[in-house]
């Protein structure tokens, strides 16, 4: 048999070998009229790979006693591989199986090879002695080639995703023998269609907040709501967000190419095929596309190790019987770092709930679009938890609160929308943040382990940031935080005034009771709306104005120190809120009052502060900080 590969450097998978199908000369196995299904047991499909090896060889042997001894094992080798499926000219054989169950199959067979011949052990080990072996030449390339995948696999250097190019070249092999044409297109068709199938020409993205069509905006029900009866035919109002998982699914071919569906579930960091030798830094369940993947992975070193900090933190039941809280263990600095981990998940945050037809927005209610929205998304998450994620895993991810119990979330999707935090991946992965996008919707969100357990206060003293590098959540100090006490996020936006906080808690299903929400008055709610624009108002005039005043005194600082005192009060003493502005405003205009001991006490504080920020934008991102942006929440202009 003639068999002629066309090169591929830098293949690990198959060395000299491509993914180009093979071109075969028919009838050259062995000289006559046998053909590849002679040398192939009747009962094929019920024995093991190292069964059908032994029966290869001896079918060999009997038919040609003369021939080489060495050629006979290099094709039984080789054909439990490519016939492990299918044989030529079956119509009983299985389909391809998922890239996952060909590795596991692939470390079996390394297994049984080692078990085997003496001369293809010493050929597939050193990778020499088959050259000589005339037509058995291209069995035994084919043979090193799976042996030292087999051996990558086994040794973790290669994950299950590394197999489909290999997959592909072994079926393009396989069908040429058999002289089988590719009848997979109908299948596959299908499969590649899996993203554009039934949309309406104006297709309306979801999230697990709010969806908007013009002007009509959607909220997800929350609450004890009244479920609405759906229609029975919401096929033609809802086209659901298809996903695959990337290593686990059955391969998919057409035309020698690998079918890709529209969204992949992947591992960060791929995971080995054996489950007890995952990451020590744990993984996370990617919910992205394809072409989002191979571009992260195409980054060398991806993902990083995880940075190493003290722990400083530990989560335990709160003193209020709320549930689980996380408390410092220590004294912490403003702008130190408290928390790096991977999360459980990380997901497209408008897409899940799959794409509403324009069908919908005229027939259906807002709050049986709300239904419809939260019921498709369950199964989508639900297959995320269930299918990828290890049993321990499961369990931890099913003990996070949920406050979406009675609104028709579902568990999982509940869990999703109480602890989910919005996450960018910025200049780390240029383009990311545009996938799953529609009209002003898309980008990711992320559920992280002990991250979850942050509760919620108006006057926050942790802020997060996503570092694409590691695959990190990272999570700073906003303020001084004293050993013993509950640490909290924001779960909303420090501009907002007392009635829109609340508003935007429903949906966590409690009232809160920080101090800026006891102590709320409309001049604190005016404070918080005007804060950031007052603060960059005064910078402009420090520089443009003040600096050229002759008659420039510190009076001019009494509404700006006023302020300042009230800002901190309120707890908007935050780069968000324009606090960092300060320090840079009195020290212009100090300096231009000719007071050194203040101007050089504010200089301090500047440079105190912009280190602080850099760190913090830095350590929390993963990307150098670029001069032309600024860092106090001011621009620099």
């Amino acid at each position: 048999m003639e068999i002629t590969p066309v090169s591929q450097p830098g293949s690990s998978q198959l060395s000299a070998l491509s993914t180009t199908t093979p071109a075969v000369d028919d009838d050259s196995v062995v000289k006559g009229k046998k053909t590849i299904e002679d040398f192939l047991p009747k009962d094929w499909e019920t024995l093991s790979i190292s069964e059908r090896i032994r029966s290869v060889t001896e079918l060999y042997n009997a038919d040609k006693p003369e021939g080489n001894v060495k050629h006979a094992a290099l094709f039984a080798s080789i054909a439990s591989v490519l016939f492990r499926n299918s044989v030529p000219g079956s119509k009983t054989g299985k389909p391809l199986e998922s890239p996952h169950d060909f590795g596991i199959m692939l470390q079996e067979w390394k297994k049984c090879v080692d078990n085997g011949k003496e001369e293809v052990i010493k050929i597939v080990t050193t990778g020499i002695g088959y050259e000589d072996d005339n037509g058995g030449g291209i069995f035994g390339s084919m043979v090193v080639a799976m042996y030292r995948l087999a051996r990558q696999l086994a040794a973790g250097e290669l994950s299950a995703s590394s197999l489909p190019t290999t997959m592909v070249f072994l079926e393009g092999v396989r069908r040429s023998m058999g002289n089988q044409k590719d009848d997979s297109g109908e299948e596959e068709a299908e499969v590649a269609e899996v993203d554009g199938k039934g949309k309406a020409k104006e297709n309306i993205a979801q999230s697990s907040r709010d969806t908007q069509n013009g002007e009509r905006l959607i909220k997800l029900p929350f609450g004890n709501v009244k479920q609405e009866e759906l229609p029975d035919d919401i096929d033609k109002y809802v086209t659901p967000l298809k996903i695959g998982p990337v290593d686990k699914a059955p391969l998919q071919i057409k035309n020698g190419k690998v079918v890709e569906p529209g969204a992949i579930a992947t591992y960060v960091p791929l995971c080995p095929l054996d489950n007890s030798k995952r990451h020590p830094d744990g993984h996370t369940i990617w919910a992205t596309t394809p072409a989002t993947k191979a571009k992260y992975y195409s980054n060398q070193g991806w993902p990083k190790p995880l940075p190493k900090i003290p722990n400083k933190i530990v989560v335990k039941p709160t003193d209020d019987g709320t549930g689980m809280g996380v408390f410092a263990t220590r004294d912490i600095k403003r702008f130190e770092p408290i928390l790096v981990e991977r999360p459980y998940l990380v997901y497209p945050r408008r897409s899940a709930g799959g794409t509403l037809s324009d069908k919908a927005f005229e027939e259906l209610s807002d709050n049986q679009i709300g239904q419809l929205m939260v019921k498709n998304s369950e199964p989508y998450f639900r297959y995320l938890v269930d299918q990828q994620m290890t049993s321990k895993e499961r369990r931890d991810f099913m003990s996070l609160a949920n406050s979406h119990m009675n609104d028709g979330s579902g568990p999982v999707f509940g869990i999703v929308r109480t602890n989910g935090f919005g996450i960018e991946f910025g200049e780390g992965l240029p383009g990311a943040d545009r996938d799953f996008w529609t009209g002003e919707l898309g980008g990711y969100g992320a559920v992280t382990k002990i991250g979850s357990r942050f509760n919620h206060s108006c006057i926050p003293d942790v802020a997060h940031g996503f570092d694409a590098s590691t695959f990190t959540m990272r999570f700073t100090a906003l303020r001084d935080i004293k050993k013993g006490s509950q640490i909290f996020t924001g779960y909303t936006s420090p501009s907002a005034t007392k009635a829109e906080r609340q508003k935007a808690l429903a949906p966590y299903g409690f009232e809160c009771t920080c101090r800026a929400c006891v102590n709320a008055t409309p001049q604190t709610d005016k404070l918080r709306k005007v804060s950031l624009a007052l603060t960059q108002r005064w910078r402009s005039q420090a520089i443009k104005v003040w600096s050229k005043d002759p008659n420039l005194t510190e009076k001019v600082l009494i509404p700006v120190l006023e302020t300042k005192r009230r800002m901190e009060e309120e707890g908007l003493d935050m780069k968000d809120a324009g606090y960092f502005t300060f320090p840079e405003i009195l020290h212009r205009v100090y300096q231009k009052v000719g007071n050194r001991a203040k101007m050089e006490e504010a200089g301090g504080e500047v440079m105190r502060t912009a280190k602080g920020l850099i760190q913090v934008e830095e350590w929390t991102t993963g990307v150098k900080v670029k001069f032309g942006r600024g860092l106090t929440g001011a621009s620099n202009n």
